[in-house]
């Protein structure tokens, strides 16, 4: 329970829009996925981990899946990658969580030539309040030959892999001890009063307490091997942006309703 699997962005009943913006700013966007439970999906995926843009046909929220129309659009949930469903469920119980059960569920694949396959999970999950900020899920993968697709990921833009997430909590030290819970994690670093970092292998969890910014998941940073291919890219797509501290920063808010930043990475 210690290893990123993807991040989960919730748009609503704006997927194509979402698909859009991100395809802009050089992003390779997989063909649409329609889950067994009623969402819709499209993903970005990288070497090891991969973004989801989860959401709904315009006229049918999913039963199943209310809190898609509860939630408001914007970074929603940390899903972490399991090897078995049942045995991550049974450890969260002894840690005093209560994961759901745990739920089988699969999208079709349009593989080409006719030919198509089922992409497989079986999930569990935390209650949306459970860790402060961030819905958290446990997915284990059936079928990942059918996720990290090469074709996929070779983005334009030059992006690898998702670096860190930055989350805004009321409570900096209730929060921090309930990812220490719900995670396996590598390192904690108590920075100092208004922010602490939780280390995964290969991503960083940014915890912070602002006031002046909403409470939740609010910010996601890529890694790319050239920011300067960032940069061009997103002027062919007509995406504004602009740079601080060595970061690209892009005005994705009104379109996302959550702050997206590229940095660079050394190459691997």
């Amino acid at each position: 329970m210690e290893r990123l699997d993807h991040i989960v962005i919730n748009t609503r009943d704006r997927t194509d829009q979402a698909v859009t913006f991100f395809e802009n700013m050089g992003f390779i966007v997989t063909p649409r996925g329609y889950h067994t439970l009623g969402s819709i999906n499209n993903t970005i995926v990288f070497k090891t981990d991969y973004l989801e843009l989860l959401g709904y046909p315009g006229d049918k929220p999913p039963e199943k899946y209310s809190e898609l129309t509860q939630i408001p659009v914007g970074l929603m949930s940390t899903v972490v990658k399991i090897d078995d469903a049942d045995n991550v469920r049974s450890i969260l119980t002894k840690r005093g969580l209560l994961p759901r059960p745990v739920a089988s569920f699969s999208r079709p694949l349009d593989l080409g030539d006719g030919k198509s396959a089922d992409v497989s999970f079986r999930v569990t999950r935390l209650e949306p309040d459970t860790v402060p900020g961030s819905w958290v899920y446990y997915c284990q993968h059936l079928t990942p030959e059918l996720v990290w697709r090469p074709e996929w990921q070779e983005h334009a833009n030059g992006c690898v892999a998702m670096t860190r997430l930055v989350i805004n909590v009321s409570d900096l030290q209730a929060a921090a001890q309930m990812y220490m819970r719900a995670l396996d994690v590598t390192r904690f670093d108590n920075t100092e009063a208004t922010c602490c970092i939780i280390y995964l292998p290969n991503f960083e969890i940014t915890l912070t307490s602002n006031t002046d910014k909403r409470l939740g998941m609010y910010k996601l940073v890529f890694g790319t091997h050239s920011l300067d291919r960032v940069a061009v890219v997103l002027a062919q797509g007509g995406i504004g942006y602009w740079e601080e501290g060595g970061r690209i920063i892009v005005d994705s808010m009104p379109h996302i309703g959550c702050v997206l930043e590229f940095e660079s990475i050394a190459l691997s």
